[in-house]
């Protein structure tokens, strides 16, 4: 089984459709998509972000962090994680972006979702079971039996590591970020997960790639420059250079 998952793709329109675009071209279009969350914020087209998105087939679309604020504003006032008043009037901005149905269809996103492939369970989050604002931590995995692969989001940096326990073996995968990467490569990043055939008691080899491509940075940084979005200094100096600005714009 073969199938494809993305993440964090952060309001970035010119990422998306660079991403559907490759999948034509490189045969990839009637391949299973799993988005892992975080469709808005941190870039100049929510909405038409996830219009895009909602005419698009996939397996299953996550929230994330970013989307959670924009659906619950007073989850974002009370919490610490985005501390910058900055940050603050960003993500209500986005959210006056969107229209009712499309801030609906945020709303209704599920958190986790698990399936069975090749003998391996598959389970994905956007960052770890009980927040979605940190990372999957090895040491503290939930409870599993059998060959389980975890696949989370939210760090923007791609990920690939395994061990076993008593319950199991298991896998760590990140995609990296579709339209925000954090890792020092500025291209949109995706991840490519090949499973052979198998049982439970006799799971397939499981191989991860991630697959890199190249978009129009700039259109989404004339664009937030055009609307003069609030928090766009930091935003553009990230898209431009993929690596985290220490206290602007974004803990990602």
């Amino acid at each position: 089984m073969r199938f494809i998952v993305a993440s964090d793709i952060h309001a970035n329109l010119p990422a998306l459709e660079a991403f559907y675009s490759l999948l034509d071209s490189k045969g990839f279009s009637g391949t299973p998509v799993y988005f892992l969350g975080d469709y808005v914020n941190l870039g100049a087209f929510p909405d038409e972000t996830v219009s895009l998105l909602r005419t698009k087939q996939a397996e299953i679309f996550l929230m994330g962090n970013h989307d959670r604020y924009i659906v619950n504003i007073q989850s974002l006032m009370d919490n610490p994680y985005i501390d910058d008043q900055e940050g603050i009037q960003h993500c209500v901005w986005t959210k006056e972006c969107l229209s009712v149905e499309n801030l609906e269809w945020l709303t209704n996103l599920k958190t986790e979702f698990t399936f069975e492939a090749e003998g391996w369970t598959v389970d994905l989050i956007h960052g770890r079971y009980g927040s979605d604002e940190e990372t999957i931590d090895e040491e503290k995995l939930p409870a599993f039996s059998g060959n389980t692969v975890f696949i989370c989001g939210h760090t923007h940096i791609p990920r690939d590591s395994s061990g076993s326990t008593a319950s199991g073996k298991y896998r760590v995968l990140n995609p990296g970020s579709l339209g925000k990467p954090l890792d020092g490569d500025n291209r949109g990043a995706f991840g490519i997960v090949d499973i052979s055939a198998g049982t439970k008691e006799n799971p397939g080899n499981l191989s991860f790639e991630i697959v890199r491509f190249e978009y129009d940075i700039e259109k989404n940084v004339a664009a937030l420059k055009k609307q003069k979005v609030p928090w766009r200094n930091g935003i553009i100096n990230s898209l431009r250079s993929a690596v985290y600005i220490n206290g602007n714009p974004e803990k990602t």
